[in-house]
């Protein structure tokens, strides 16, 4: 199994990071109470949510990014911009069960580990509203959860600790290894993402289909079936 850090370096559109020690232990907090009652091991939350009014979520987070429409101003310098989380903004967390979980699952929050956490502007889809139907995950067994796993835990910030996650992901509560294990079975075996899709929800590129389904697959094997190699995403 890969190391992260002998994984080459993996960065998405923004830079991003919390403004401060006591903006980061705030979003900690509110996530990992929202891991615990959805039974979420990857919660997603509306900056508002964590923060309350909009504008008490200024100075809690900055994301700077090369501009795509202009990305050199007149002078040739890079042209970069600045999120707007008054506007959008989202905070990601990724945690894992602790060893001492029992079999029903993280009782509390000693027993969820972080894995990471980071504040990200609002992008081409909202993890947190968009309909399953749109990505063809309307089915049985599939819910808001899924959508939060493949966007967190596979994302472009957190797809290289899959290896972190895997050692107690037994200890996870039932019903969420079941939509996650229904949710990669349904994707692997029907297709409804495309790599287009994909990218928006996790800010992973994939070159076509069958690349993409493979990864998944794998991903599967990774944490049901006791496949020995992390999957690796494209860099």
């Amino acid at each position: 199994m890969p190391l992260r850090d002998e994984l080459p370096p993996r960065t998405g559109p923004w830079a991003s990071r919390f403004d401060s020690e006591e903006a980061l232990v705030q979003a900690d907090d509110v996530l990992r109470a929202a891991a615990l009652a959805n039974h979420d091991l990857a919660p997603i939350l509306l900056f508002e949510e964590v923060y309350g009014p909009l504008l008490n979520s200024a100075g809690k987070a900055t994301a700077i990014a090369i501009d795509p429409e202009e990305p050199y101003g007149p002078d040739g310098e890079i042209n970069y911009v600045y999120a707007d989380f008054l506007k959008s903004g989202l905070v990601y967390g990724v945690y894992r069960p602790a060893s001492t979980a029992g079999p029903a699952g993280p009782e509390r929050e000693d027993e969820l580990w972080n894995t990471t956490l980071y504040p990200y502007p609002g992008g081409a889809v909202d993890p947190t509203t968009v309909p399953l139907a749109e990505f063809g995950l309307d089915v049985p067994g599939v819910d808001r959860r899924f959508v939060h796993f493949c966007a967190g835990v596979l994302g472009v910030e957190a797809v290289d600790d899959l290896g972190i996650l895997r050692d107690t992901f037994d200890q996870a509560w039932p019903d969420y290894r079941e939509t996650v294990r229904a949710g990669l079975l349904h994707v692997v075996q029907n297709r409804p993402l495309s790599p287009q899709q994909w990218y928006g929800l996790t800010y992973v590129a994939f070159p076509d289909q069958q690349e993409l389904t493979l990864y998944l697959a794998q991903v599967y094997a990774y944490l049901f079936d006791g496949f020995e190699a992390m999957p690796l995403a494209p860099q």
